[in-house]
């Protein structure tokens, strides 16, 4: 069998436009999780000359995603006005983050889209960027391969916010879901996999990759897991949790992952036991961790965008789940 790839992996070299953009967005909480999709999809904004035409599900959900992220962005820094300056600059924070989606959302009919959608806001703020993530997270299962990610990276980035601006207005939103944020659309035109071919579909050639990386990734971050607690014990924590919950975490992930490698005519193999790992992993292994955990996200970006059915909802839900784990109580 191939060898495993080293943990912890850091995401290749990245277009020098990308790594720009990138090296800005870290210094904020959504845009962080946004990066992966403009290195991927080079979006610009769209000059608005097209003729008219009908729409695709999928520019209509961007034109209704840019027309709500530039309501928002306008709703926070009116609501900005009024509060003491810890709060103020959260939301001034957020209008910034919002803005940014709103530029990457762009495409032709978008400006219209956000005249027409300019309604007065009936409920709280936070209600109102969490429903605008629920809308997107919904559309992301529907879109085409690129739009999916970009939807799906969107919406958890409103998800992170909507945490956020609750906290700073002194509006609890609860207990966020922990999975079905994506509603699974089965299409009978998909090719099925015979007895007698395991190949990877042809119209999802990326597919099959991303989701094995997902295996690969969850078992080996288990088993750095399993390094770290040999060399340092148990007494360290990591984003807040215990090494063994971690741990356990990534394996129950990891099997998730492996039931679904079928959908994509894979065989359901669990990958060997045993991981190579980098010297510099070996040699601070607790630190390593959480570099290791920030790689997930991207990674199941990358899976949402290049998959369909289960496994594109299941690659959103560990989006959201990875990104709320790594950033909800990041500092921005």
């Amino acid at each position: 069998m191939e060898k495993p790839p080293n943990v912890p992996q850091r995401p290749g070299t990245r277009p020098s436009r990308a790594a720009a953009v990138a090296g800005f967005l870290r210094r904020t909480l959504a845009l962080g999780l946004l990066a992966c999709v403009i290195a991927s999809l080079g979006l610009t904004a769209g000059s608005g000359a097209e003729p008219e035409r009908p729409r695709s599900f999928s520019e209509q959900a961007l034109n209704e995603a840019f027309a709500t992220s530039r309501v928002l962005a306008a709703q926070a820094d009116s609501l900005a006005a009024s509060l003491d300056p810890g709060s103020a600059a959260e939301l001034q924070s957020a209008a910034n983050i919002l803005n940014q989606q709103a530029l990457l959302l762009t495409s032709p009919g978008g400006t219209a889209a956000a005249q027409k959608s300019a309604a007065p806001q009936t409920q709280s703020y936070p209600r109102a960027l969490l429903e605008s993530a629920r809308k997107n997270l919904a559309a992301a299962g529907r879109a085409d391969y690129g739009t999916a990610r970009l939807l799906a990276s969107t919406g958890t980035g409103q998800l992170l916010l909507a945490e956020r601006a609750a906290r700073a207005l002194g509006e609890p939103l609860g207990q966020l879901q922990d999975s079905g944020w994506t509603p699974v659309l089965e299409d009978s035109d998909l090719t099925k996999c015979s007895s007698g071919d395991r190949a990877v579909l042809r119209d999802r050639p990326g597919a099959a990759e991303s989701l094995q990386a997902a295996v690969n990734a969850e078992y080996g971050a288990a088993y750095g897991y399993e390094v770290a607690q040999a060399q340092a014990g148990s007494g360290f924590t990591v984003l807040g949790q215990p090494p063994a919950e971690r741990r356990k975490a990534h394996l129950e992930a990891g099997r998730e992952a492996v039931r679904l490698l079928p959908d994509l005519c894979l065989p359901e193999v669990t990958p060997l036991p045993a991981w190579s790992l980098d010297p510099e992993f070996l040699a601070d292994p607790v630190s390593s961790l959480r570099e290791l955990e920030e790689t997930m996200p991207h990674l199941y970006a990358d899976l949402a965008g290049s998959s369909d059915g289960a496994v594109r909802s299941w690659a959103i839900d560990r989006l959201v789940a990875t990104s709320l784990l790594l950033y909800s109580t990041s500092e921005i």
